[in-house]
């Protein structure tokens, strides 16, 4: 059964007085710099284009958008390439530059954010809960746990101010919100849904097609080989160390596939990316994906958040030696199991039995 559409209300943190509010700030300053978390996803990337797109048509300001580490995944490149995207290190910016500072799809306090200590940020556009952020001190602070794309928040303040998006941000917009949604599936709300209807008539639907079908790398099914061989299943729950690995967009991807398999209820993915590793939980609808990865986290030096059925979090490793990421996996392994009521003694392989 398809979801409900979404009717012309919206509630009152997406109406056009919270887009009055957005507006008004971003009148007043000259130019504004756009920041998200580390290795941006397509959510991040499109609500950053949205961003960039409201203050120049909406507000007459110039917009950049910086961002730290690399853009890995081959949908998040092909993202990057067909949509011309300009992405500029952090680290070649000169933050003086700007008046006004944005993060989105992420907050400061994050493990997997980096805001440079010499600017106050402005404006915060999130839909991840995260326990160690604060709000107070920022003029605008949305944070809508319960949508499910940072792009549907976006893109209902362009409709709010009557933007009509350009091919390539609708475009952006839309594959944010059909990523973090699993094609509206998943965690969706009404504010999600009317986000995309308004959006749809302005996609460039060839390049949202090249998007999502990428040409990958003999690389990549190596990665994904050597992923699936260290999968242990449990009472409908999977779990997968995958040790030292080449990104933290990899640990995402292996915990959305294993979602997929008969019974399994939730799915803990982790591993080692420089010095942090990175953990990814997946669950059915109705299961709370933050929570769960907050009781496993508990005691390591590291930060989470999370939305309904999907979740992530990062600790920072003091030393990448094998003994103590294993001891490291064990820990988190007991955690995941004890909060599911799961004995650790039953784990089986894929393929152990053939149906």
């Amino acid at each position: 059964m398809n979801p409900p559409l979404a009717d012309d209300r919206a509630p009152p943190a997406c109406d056009t007085a919270r887009t009055a509010e957005l507006r008004a700030l971003l009148a007043s300053r000259k130019r504004l710099l756009i920041l998200t978390h580390n290795n941006p996803d397509p959510d991040s990337i499109g609500g950053a284009m949205g961003l960039a797109e409201f203050a120049r048509k909406a507000c007459g300001i110039e917009a950049e958008f910086a961002i730290t580490g690399r853009i890995l995944r081959a949908e998040n490149q092909a993202m990057v390439r067909e949509l011309h995207i300009e992405t500029t290190p952090l680290e070649t910016v000169d933050t003086s530059e700007f008046d006004c500072f944005a993060v989105v799809d992420t907050q400061p306090g994050f493990g997997h954010t980096f805001v440079p200590p010499e600017i106050a940020v402005d404006i915060v556009i999130d839909h991840h809960v995260c326990a160690e952020a604060d709000g107070t001190d920022i003029a605008f602070y949305e944070v809508l746990e319960d949508l499910g794309a940072t792009s549907s928040i976006v893109a209902a303040h362009l409709q709010n101010a009557g933007v009509e998006p350009s091919a390539d941000v609708a475009t952006a917009l839309a594959y944010g919100i059909k990523t973090d949604t699993a094609d509206l599936s998943r965690n969706v709300c009404e504010v999600d849904l009317r986000a995309f209807e308004y959006l749809f008539p302005y996609i460039d639907r060839q390049r949202l097609v090249a998007i999502q079908s990428p040409r990958l790398p003999a690389a990549y099914f190596k990665t994904l080989k050597d992923a699936l061989s260290k999968v242990r299943l449990y009472d409908g729950v999977t779990l997968c160390s995958l040790g030292r690995t080449p990104s933290a967009e990899m640990v995402a991807e292996i915990a959305d596939l294993l979602l997929r398999q008969e019974g399994v209820r939730a799915v803990f993915c982790g591993g080692l990316v420089g010095g942090s590793y990175y953990v990814s939980v997946r669950t059915q609808v109705g299961t709370d994906a933050w929570s769960l990865l907050r009781d496993a986290m508990e005691g390591e030096n590291g930060s989470c958040g999370g939305h309904g059925s999907v979740a992530g979090g990062t600790i920072q490793v003091a030393t990448n030696d094998s003994r103590a990421l294993k001891r490291l996996e064990r820990r988190l392994e007991r955690n995941i199991l004890r909060s599911f009521g799961v004995s650790g003694c039953n784990a089986a392989a894929l393929g152990d039995a053939d149906d």
